[in-house]
């Protein structure tokens, strides 16, 4: 196996630089050696990975070892100081630029004497001393002219027909289009001053887009969604003969939103041959018919994609998707463009139905089954030890096949029959699921079949030298706030890292690619990817019900905050964190707990007047 880090002395500077080895390589050979800690400490903070399987760039850094904000740790899970983390970043950072020659051309660019070192010795004549420039505003200019010498963009051009597209070419971090354009516009501000308006175009300077505003659709296709909101914000009046509004102004944006988010999702629907799914749109500004955009498999294409990512940050949440899908069909029946089965189809739709429950509370069927849970102390012992009874179930067929004299993990023999297989697996993946939701934190599905063993991304934790629990944390980018969860621990008390343990030696081996997959639960067919939620989701159901509580992964989140709930209803915002959703999700959801408790209570009152002989 190749040595992570090879002697300095057979080392000679790489030719390219795309993996962190080739960081390495260069380094080692041209220094500063005291960078090479970063590197060893890179080795840690991935698993011991080897360097030369991961990427060496920003934009890697960025994704698995955020810069701190505001003094928050973004990756707590490392067990290392906040302070210590920004310095080997830093470091880190430093390397990278080192080893590609970006360091070096950055110095040469801001010692370079070009048009942006005469505006930027311009502005500071007019920040010294109470100037018109606020010092503040002068520090963002140094960032414009920055991003503008790496795409070869001076002063004079910022108003060039495609100055804008070259200066978004040249962005290396998120936090560039805004700066950009903040700067932009400050320069555009003060472009009266003589020695600036000497550097910068006759032409008023552009404004950069928000990435919001530089997602926007092609105009054929706004031209068509504008007309097809009029016709379903408006309605004829026969007797006068006028059109005039049938909704106000906030509904008809609303509409105008509907159809965009569906129109903008498009483009990132793949080729599904599992759902027929054959003739994906990839350019939206080539489309002649823009009205087909609008067909039922497009529509139930944009809802599967909308529920792939709603855990994500700046996607709409599952409440909101039902609403935005709710004014789709509305919109397109005031077209003309549906009928009564794609209505069927769409509604149908499990996602929108528990988004539909999150818009107007919990469904009366969610909270017949949630009261059952509270009154039933046999359906709330099963439902505590799901993980547990599963577990059980699944070793008893492991062990009936071991009695018979099958091993079932004999990779050379067919130790157990199609049915025993799916069986086991379906049980242990849904124990230890169970396991996550009941002895950690119930995380949303999405992010339960995303925890990963392995890799620079891992974030679900074995015991080791550094950590005496089993943890889990949810990264910024995998939560719908857009922040860095702290890690969970898996509580012992609750037995959830004696299933998380035995899944592990006993049920993932029995998936065909367990040893290459960096995922806690492996596809079935895929060696790199995640089990699917369209194969977790019966497989849970089929296990709830052979453990004699059957109920959806869904019904699960809501019976732990019931559970949780009543309680105490001071537990609502302990209920709002574990769940990852908002105070008012919540209190909408399960305000009936409390109301039955008050309700109870006032009638004690009048019992316990009552018979203390209180008379009128």
């Amino acid at each position: 196996m190749k040595h992570l880090f090879p002697p300095s002395t057979a080392v000679s500077a790489p030719a390219r630089i795309e993996t962190w080895q080739h960081v390495h390589d260069h380094i080692t050979a041209q220094g500063p050696a005291y960078l090479l800690q970063a590197l060893r400490t890179l080795t840690t903070h991935t698993n011991h990975a080897p360097l030369s399987t991961l990427e060496a760039s920003l934009d890697w850094i960025e994704q698995n070892f955020p810069k701190a904000r505001k003094g928050v740790h973004p990756r707590p899970d490392l067990r290392q100081p906040l302070e210590a983390y920004k310095k080997w970043r830093a470091d880190l950072v430093r390397s990278l630029k080192i080893a590609t020659g970006a360091r070096a051309a950055e110095q040469e660019r801001k010692s370079r004497m070009d048009g942006w070192a005469g505006l930027l010795a311009a502005v500071m004549l007019h920040t010294r001393d109470g100037g018109l420039i606020h010092a503040a505003e002068a520090g963002g200019l140094t960032r414009l002219a920055d991003v503008a010498r790496r795409a070869g963009v001076e002063p004079r051009q910022l108003a060039d027909a495609h100055a804008l597209e070259r200066l978004e070419s040249a962005f290396v971090t998120p936090s560039d289009r805004g700066g950009v354009r903040n700067a932009l516009r400050i320069l555009a501000k003060y472009a009266f001053i003589p020695e600036l308006a000497a550097l910068l175009p006759e032409a008023p300077l552009p404004e950069l887009p928000k990435l919001r505003e530089a997602h926007a659709l092609p105009d054929n296709v706004e031209t068509v969604i504008a007309e097809m909101v009029h016709r379903a914000a408006t309605g004829r009046d026969e007797v006068s003969g006028k059109d005039s509004d049938r909704v106000g102004p906030a509904r008809r944006e609303r509409f105008f939103a509907a159809l965009r988010h569906h129109l903008r999702q498009l483009p990132h629907c793949p080729v599904d041959l599992d759902r027929g799914y054959m003739q994906p749109v990839s350019d939206l500004a080539s489309v002649n018919d823009v009205s087909a955009l609008f067909a039922l498999d497009h529509v139930k294409a944009t809802i599967r994609r909308t529920e792939a990512v709603e855990h994500l940050p700046e996607t709409l949440s599952q409440g909101s998707a039902y609403s935005y899908y709710a004014d789709l069909l509305v919109v397109l029946a005031r077209n003309g463009l549906l009928d009564d089965e794609f209505v069927r189809q769409v509604k149908s739709s499990q996602f929108l139905k528990d988004g539909r429950e999150l818009s107007n509370g919990m469904r009366h069927k969610t909270r017949i089954w949630c009261e059952a849970l509270l009154n039933d102390k046999q359906r709330e012992r099963r439902f505590r030890n799901m993980h547990r009874i599963l577990q059980a179930k699944a070793e008893e067929i492991l062990e009936s096949a071991r009695a018979d004299g099958r091993d079932p993990f004999d990779t050379t023999a067919d130790a157990l029959t199609i049915q025993e297989l799916s069986l086991v697996r379906a049980l242990g993946t849904a124990a230890a699921a169970a396991a996550i939701e009941y002895a950690g934190r119930p995380i949303r599905l999405s992010n339960v079949l995303n925890l990963r063993l392995r890799g620079s991304r891992a974030n679900f934790h074995r015991p080791g030298p550094d950590r005496p629990d089993h943890s889990f944390f949810l990264a910024a980018a995998e939560t719908k706030s857009g922040k860095e969860e702290p890690p969970s621990l898996l509580r012992a008390e609750l037995y959830g890292p004696q299933v998380i343990e035995w899944y592990l030696r006993r049920v993932r081996p029995l998936f065909p690619h367990a040893d290459e997959n960096i995922h806690l639960f492996p596809a079935v067919e895929t060696p790199d990817r995640p089990l699917g939620k369209d194969t977790f989701d019966p497989w849970f159901q089929r296990a709830a019900a052979e453990a004699g509580l059957p109920m959806t992964f869904h019904q699960w989140r809501h019976g732990y905050a019931t559970l949780l709930l009543d309680e105490s209803w001071d537990n609502l915002q302990i209920a709002a964190d574990m769940l990852g959703n908002t105070l008012t999700v919540c209190d909408r959801s399960y305000a009936w707990i409390d109301k039955k408790k008050l309700y109870a209570a006032g009638q004690n009152k009048m019992i316990a007047r009552a018979r203390g002989g209180v008379r009128a």
